[in-house]
């Protein structure tokens, strides 16, 4: 479930180094002003050295500030730029700018990155090999799970998460949402056919309207709900993976210093925590694991 941090060494004659000297300012690129990719931006200027300017991108897709150390948005005016969002990596790739660019808040970087390029980082995606594992350990009673997707969004996941699922004695079940009308019709023959159903990042699923209708009907039909941020832990779901967005801006900032000192990059995981709905658990009358892994915290 995967919000990654990817560094991208452009190919070319162009030297780096042409673009390092006479600077040391680190341009932020920022998709839009939201928390989530605030608290990521506050992380990493809280944990660098370097001189930061944070820039936006407005509606038309061009890069504006009122910091006043913004420079022209040019390569030569900037040692690196960290892209947060999938808007402002669109923007840096689509442009072709040369050198280092680390990003964040990025779901899915691949399909945003020419194969051709070498990418590193910390990516927002869980792995669900630890999801399985963690919904494993938590809910010990909970052996069939039915997965939320539009196919042409996330048949790849499904298809990868399946197998790996079936090790850890789980079955997933496809519940495919090619448009909201099919919303209406999952219930009631849902019931007895799963245990539980789990919310992957899809654009088809991602309403506030639907994920308050879809958990509000599996609660009444004795079925629990597994998130993927603080609001599905809100609105009833059993458990919620909560990313921690603070963290990877330490990562990105790490990694940044780590690559401008000559430093290999590496590929992260971002950090999380398992959110457990104690007065949903005791209502649907879930047992929980006796073990519980560290990242889980029950409230």
């Amino acid at each position: 479930m995967a919000l990654g941090l990817v560094l991208i060494m452009t190919s070319g004659a162009t030297s780096w180094a042409r673009f390092q000297s006479g600077t040391n300012l680190v341009g932020i690129l920022i998709s839009q002003e939201i928390r989530p990719f605030i608290e990521m931006v506050e992380g990493f200027e809280n944990r660098t050295s370097l001189r930061t300017c944070r820039i936006f991108l407005d509606e038309g897709g061009r890069p504006y500030s009122t910091d006043p150390a913004f420079k022209p948005f040019d390569p030569g005016n900037y040692r690196a730029v960290v892209a947060v969002g999938p808007r402002a990596l669109n923007y840096l790739v689509r442009h072709h700018w040369p050198g280092i660019i680390v990003y964040g808040m990025v779901l899915d970087p691949k399909r945003l990155i020419k194969e051709r390029e070498k990418i590193c980082g910390v990516s927002l995606n869980i792995p669900f090999w630890k999801e399985m594992l963690t919904v494993r350990a938590v809910f010990p009673d909970v052996k069939r799970i039915g997965v939320l997707f539009d196919p042409a969004n996330n048949a790849p996941w499904f298809n990868q998460a399946q197998p790996v699922a079936a090790l850890e004695g789980l079955k997933l079940k496809p519940v495919t949402i090619r448009r909201k009308s099919d919303i209406t019709e999952l219930f009631p023959h849902l019931a007895g056919d799963v245990d539980a159903i789990l919310f992957i990042p899809d654009p088809t699923v991602i309403s506030t309207a639907v994920i308050q209708y879809i958990i509000r009907k599996a609660l009444a039909h004795g079925i629990a709900a597994i998130g993927y941020n603080r609001f599905f832990f809100e609105s009833g779901a059993a458990m919620s993976f909560i990313i921690d967005y603070k963290s990877i801006g330490v990562r990105v900032a790490q990694q940044l210093e780590g690559i401008l000192h000559g430093k290999a990059c590496r590929r992260f995981a971002p950090a999380y925590k398992a959110l457990v709905n104690r007065a949903v658990v005791e209502r649907l009358n879930l047992v929980l694991g006796k073990s519980l892994p560290n990242e889980v915290v029950v409230e």
